[in-house]
């Protein structure tokens, strides 16, 4: 599946390994591809591994996240799979349909 996604976007999380971050709206920070993901928001050696390249977006919110380190953990920026992801656009915009309600 293919999206036009871009930095600040907001998806909605449709798959995950902990059931606590579906259907979590979050903000698109970076596109990343390469064998490691980074993610120094949470210290210079924090990654995800990606031996096969797929297409992650590092995001914000509010996660359940494992850690090699620490086990299950809370944290607030994560890599997750661009598959994982479904674009807010158009209707499903939070900020545009508030805008919208306001307006009527």
């Amino acid at each position: 599946m293919s999206h036009d996604f871009k930095p600040g976007d907001l998806a909605l999380v449709i798959n995950s390994n902990h059931c606590a971050n579906l259907g979590q709206v979050v903000e698109l920070l970076r596109f990343d591809c390469s064998e490691k993901v980074s993610i120094p928001e949470h210290g210079a050696r924090c990654f995800t591994p990606n031996p096969d390249r797929m297409p992650y977006w590092v995001i914000r919110g509010e996660f359940v996240a494992d850690s090699t380190l620490r086990g299950v953990i809370s944290c607030t920026v994560v890599a997750c799979l661009q598959s994982w992801l479904m674009p807010l656009h158009g209707e499903f915009a939070p900020e545009q349909r508030q805008a919208r309600e306001l307006s009527a």
